[in-house]
């Protein structure tokens, strides 16, 4: 038996410039690479309740990354698993900080799209081979415009299923124009529908792509001159009407595409006095941008634009919000200027209800929000994860969902992706649900048989605890020291496995109603929930995992526990 019990658990502290809190729940998704920290990409895709989260995971060495897809069903369950070529073999890819990260869609059907590692290079395009089933997620050669040379892919899916995609492409003369493909889910067929934006000596920087009710598909994104660089200026929308394939600027005119830095009303934010479109990467500029819809589908932009004309880079960029009315752009404000922030961002739009997501330079997770004509109020989610990348997307239940990754908060090499869920109302509402979490590995148990602490990078903490050579009835018993007086939700994860048990858990001496199939024939690290307990009074508490039988399928009955959570 162990006879160690470290508890390790997660804190949240909030400190709000508004003394109110905000109802958030936090999950540790999983652990990250470094290289998880672009800026102009999306990584999280929301489909029937499910949430799908894209990441880059550890490699086979320090420069290396491997991709995976994490999905948590609308019940609190994960599951994931790995990009794979063509062969079934897992993908690999070099490192390339800020540029290969993925970015995902879910179609209609359910089939997940993958981009990934696009950093001026041929498609590297990956789908699900069964419609939301994140171990199949194979290398296709389906793609169109098999010539292109794409950075920067970014991904939106329409009510009815189709998906969009914009890319820059450096392919040609032009040396980086904005393109735009379309999925048809009723055909299963990738088309090129055509260049929106090229400039001579320019190349597009794609932000952020949303589809309306309609189906219109609004675009924004950014120029820079020359070459690539951090700086940035023009930030422009464009509007494409599939049903009449046009595409229009704001105020509703039609112009010819691809359009140009001479386009008439292509821009939400132009060059303003003391700013300059040069080989500078210093001064005046943007570097990043994401879209909303209001409620009458009029868009509305985040984005970060440094005001210093003097700036000799950085940064040193504040976070503005601007919309349009119908007529022009309007509104445009300063939401955070207190310090500088990191390169990406989230924007929501829900009724009345703005909400703007960025991080500050010290790894601090804020949002901001505005209700009606009420002023923008900014409160900080996180303070203790080093958060550095978000992406934001709204559930059906008006919740956002925030992609956080800190791609560097275990080593220099590696760090942890967190899914925050903020509820409607950041206003009079409860300090946050904080899960406390128990490695297996940690903790005192008694058991009846063989007990193994086994090393896997998937687990949580690399490690998690195996019920060997066991049968029916066979248990092991945890402690869970210094449980506080409260009601809990109590989850566990464990790893899947073609020789795994069902197993019930009790609490204590009470079993919860559910037990747990382990058997799975490829490997996953599920998080089941179990049931909710009250606590009554503080101290240590028994949670016990007893073997009661096994799956048709399965060839044992091995139990595997990784982590246990209250939450």
């Amino acid at each position: 038996m162990r006879l160690s019990s470290k508890l390790i658990s997660g804190l949240i502290c909030l400190f709000f410039i508004h003394s109110v809190f905000a109802d958030v729940i936090v999950e540790e998704v999983a652990g990250v690479d470094s290289s998880n920290q672009a800026g102009w990409w999306v990584p999280l895709a929301i489909h029937d309740g499910d949430a799908y989260f894209s990441f880059n995971s550890s490699g086979s060495t320090n420069s290396k990354h491997k991709v995976k897809v994490a999905k948590r069903s609308s019940s609190g369950v994960w599951v994931s698993g790995f990009l794979k070529n063509a062969d079934g073999s897992i993908w690999e890819h070099s490192d390339d900080n800020g540029h290969d990260q993925p970015t995902i869609a879910v179609d209609g059907d359910g089939d997940i799209h993958v981009f990934a590692d696009h950093h001026n290079n041929n498609w590297r395009y990956f789908r699900s081979s069964s419609p939301t089933d994140v171990n199949n997620l194979l290398k296709r050669s389906d793609m169109v415009n098999n010539t292109g040379i794409y950075t920067y892919p970014v991904a939106a899916t329409s009510e009815n299923g189709d998906i969009y995609l914009i890319v820059r492409d450096t392919n040609g003369s032009d040396i980086g124009k904005g393109q735009l493909f379309y999925w048809n889910n009723n055909t299963d067929v990738w088309s090129h529908i055509g260049t929106f934006a090229s400039q001579t000596n320019t190349r597009v920087y794609p932000d952020d792509l949303v589809v309306d009710s309609n189906g219109d598909v609004h675009i924004i994104w950014e120029w820079a001159y020359g070459h690539p660089r951090a700086d940035r200026h023009y930030g422009s929308y464009l509007k494409y009407e599939p049903n009449t394939g046009l595409f229009k600027t704001a105020n509703g005119s039609t112009v010819s595409a691809p359009v140009n830095l001479s386009t008439p009303n292509l821009f939400y934010q132009g060059l303003e006095s003391g700013e300059s479109f040069t080989s500078s990467d210093t001064g005046k500029g943007i570097q990043s941008a994401k879209i909303a819809l209001g409620s009458t589908g009029r868009p509305s932009v985040v984005y970060r634009f440094r005001t210093d004309g003097a700036s000799s880079g950085g940064r040193d960029y504040e976070v503005f919000r601007i919309r349009w009315n119908g007529t022009s752009w309007v509104d445009k404000t300063s939401i955070y200027s207190a310090q500088e922030t990191i390169a990406a961002l989230g924007h929501t739009i829900v009724g009345n209800r703005v909400r703007a997501y960025f991080v500050s330079n010290d790894k601090q997770l804020y949002v901001a929000e505005k209700t009606g004509s009420s002023a923008w109020a900014s409160y900080i989610l996180s303070n203790d994860k080093s958060i550095e990348r978000v992406n934001v997307k709204v559930k059906e239940t008006n919740e956002d969902i925030v992609y956080a990754s800190a791609p560097t908060s275990v080593s220099s090499n590696s760090g942890k992706l967190y899914a925050f869920f903020v509820d409607s109302d950041l206003t009079d509402i409860p300090e946050p649900v904080v899960p406390t979490i128990y490695e297996a590995e940690d903790l005192y148990f008694t058991n009846t048989v063989t007990v193994t602490v086994l090393s896997d990078v998937n687990a949580s903490e690399g490690k998690y605890v195996m019920l060997q050579d066991n049968t029916v009835n066979d248990w092991i018993e945890f402690t869970l020291p210094n449980v506080e007086v409260g009601t809990y939700t109590v989850k566990y994860s464990y790893k899947t496995h073609s020789t795994r048990g069902i197993a019930t858990t009790g609490y204590e001496g009470n079993d919860f109603a559910s037990s747990v199939d382990q058997y799975n024939t490829g490997v996953n690290w599920p998080l089941a929930i179990l049931g909710t307990i009250n606590v009554s009074t503080a101290g240590d508490k028994l949670l016990r995992f007893t073997v009661t039988g096994q799956n048709p399928s399965s060839s044992g009955y091995k139990i595997s526990i990784d982590k246990i959570v209250l939450e």
